[in-house]
């Protein structure tokens, strides 16, 4: 079901130094029935660095099948999802104006938010999503899915159609991948000439200097600053041509990817350089700063435990808003349970009825808030905490948010943010 790494999946070097042991966790997206008598599944969950090319990635392995073929999330209940989707979309469009000749094709497509902002705009679409459950509703919802890992086999299926993809995307998926130099290989074999290769990825910047250690579980295998990709895509022999920074996931970066040969597109040297010079200047080349980061994490969970246990001690019923994949990380690092956390409220009805691995604290809808009446709203999906504000205002008049991450405290409402 899982193996452990020998070597940076980047650039092959063996000399991989451990800086994080979260310890024996669970699936972050593999919810439980609450009625279930089975066994909980755990496995490591440790961070490496590699001392050659500046990657971290986790020790061990999950075999993807275990972690996609039935899957929970999907990216457009999120309203910040779908406007940061529509914004991306339109930067593409910039790009390439002739949007009913430029055939977008995205893998890791999920329930196919981001395809339908493309369609929007004209753009023929085709999605490559290996989780079935989630296929189905961007089918259901006029997007063409191929229901694959992207491969040999999805290859095949691509190059089967009318025309090569001009954009190929992939958004919050290159972590997930172990042989990367495969998955952009078979990108290079899809990708028109003329063509860019998009990805995003949470910014390993942000995970250290910020303290985001709760997006650190078993589905991303790979924490990528700027000047290991450059490596990577300097070995595939393609040009990034562009980086950009963008909000999403706690601070993301956009990394934009062409042919050597594709001279239409301009490259936009100082925008590259000024990511190296700023992860240069905060020491991320440097195992110590990876060490400091470790001691960042544990300070964290002793505080949020603290302020936990003290509203316990006064009687105060807590709960939380949003069963993101990086509250099960939080809470089972943190050893909580329904005796600090009662429910978690949720949108998703993927979600509702089901709990978390390891801990088992039920997920609830959203609307039934008004009804149990919890004095505090722990906010896990606290990355896209003004969203989930506004969505809860009636419990405002009642009680009080809690931000688990980068640091505990209790606010109000969104200008305490």
């Amino acid at each position: 079901m899982f193996f452990f790494v020998e070597k940076c999946r980047i650039c092959g070097s063996k000399d991989l130094k451990k800086y994080l042991n979260l310890g024996q966790m669970p699936l972050a997206n593999n919810l439980v029935d609450v009625k279930s008598n089975k066994s909980d599944l755990f496995f490591p969950l440790e961070v490496l660095f590699c001392k050659k090319c500046f990657l971290s990635q986790l020790s061990a392995v999950v075999e993807p099948e275990t972690l996609f073929s039935n899957y929970s999330y999907r990216t457009s209940i999120s309203d910040t999802f779908i406007k940061h989707f529509s914004a991306f979309s339109l930067e593409v469009q910039k790009i390439f104006p002739d949007t009913k000749n430029c055939l977008v094709l995205d893998i890791a497509s999920n329930d196919g938010c981001l395809l339908q902002e493309f369609k929007k705009k004209g753009f023929p679409v085709l999605g490559v999503e290996p989780a079935k459950n989630i296929a189905e509703i961007a089918e259901s919802e006029g997007i063409e899915t191929i229901v694959e890992f992207w491969g040999e086999s999805a290859v095949k299926k691509v190059l089967q159609k009318k025309q090569k993809p001009q954009v190929i995307t992939a958004t919050n998926v290159f972590a997930h991948v172990d042989d990367i130099h495969s998955f952009v290989s078979d990108v290079k074999k899809v990708l028109s000439p003329d063509g860019i290769f998009i990805i995003e990825v949470p910014y390993a910047l942000n995970l250290i200097m910020k303290n985001e250690f709760d997006t650190i579980y078993h589905e991303h295998l790979s924490y990528f600053l700027v000047r290991p990709l450059l490596t990577l895509f300097e070995m595939e022999k393609l040009d990034v041509f562009d980086i950009q920074d963008i909000p999403i996931h706690g601070g993301s970066i956009r990394v934009f990817v062409k042919f050597p040969q594709n001279n239409g597109i301009k490259t936009m040297h100082q925008n590259i350089r000024k990511f190296v010079e700023k992860e240069e200047k905060n020491g991320l080349y440097f195992l110590d700063a990876y060490k400091k980061f470790s001691f960042r994490v544990l300070k964290s969970k002793i505080d949020f435990l603290e302020l936990l246990l003290e509203l316990k001690k006064d009687g105060k019923k807590i709960a939380g808003y949003g069963a993101a994949a990086k509250a099960s990380t939080l809470l089972n690092y943190c050893g909580i349970g329904t005796e600090y956390i009662e429910f978690i409220c949720d949108d998703s009805p993927l979600k509702q009825g089901k709990a978390f691995a390891g801990n088992h604290i039920p997920i609830i809808p959203s609307n039934a808030l008004e009804k149990t009446k919890p004095d505090y709203l722990v906010l896990f999906a606290w990355t896209i905490a003004k969203e989930l504000i506004t969505k809860t205002k009636e419990f405002q008049s009642y009680g009080k948010y809690i931000i688990p991450l980068p640091r505990a405290k209790i606010i109000l409402d969104e200008k305490n943010l």
